[in-house]
C-alpha cells in the first residue's frame, strides 16, 4: 500500500508543477482510497472559494481541508 502512494508521490515528481491541481485530481480519481495521503503529502497552490450557503469568500488551503472538502 506504501508503495503505491510513494509511486504517485514520485510521479507528481516527475510531472510539470504548473500543472499541479489537475495532476493531483487525476491521480485521486485513479486511486481515491490514498486521497489523504496524496492530498497531504502534495502541496497545493492557495484558492479563494465561495461559501455556498453564505456567499462569502474563503481560503481553501491545506489547513481546513477535510479529504476533498473544506471547512
Amino acid at each position: 500500500m506504501a508503495d503505491l502512494v510513494d509511486s504517485m508521490l514520485d510521479l507528481m515528481r516527475r510531472l510539470p508543477p504548473t500543472r499541479t491541481e489537475e495532476n493531483v485530481a487525476a491521480l485521486v480519481e485513479i486511486c481515491p482510497d490514498y486521497a489523504d495521503d496524496l492530498l497531504g503529502s502534495v502541496d497545493q497552490p492557495l484558492q479563494v472559494k465561495t461559501d455556498r450557503v453564505s456567499g462569502k469568500d474563503y481560503l481553501a488551503c491545506d489547513c481546513n481541508r477535510d479529504g476533498e472538502s473544506y471547512w
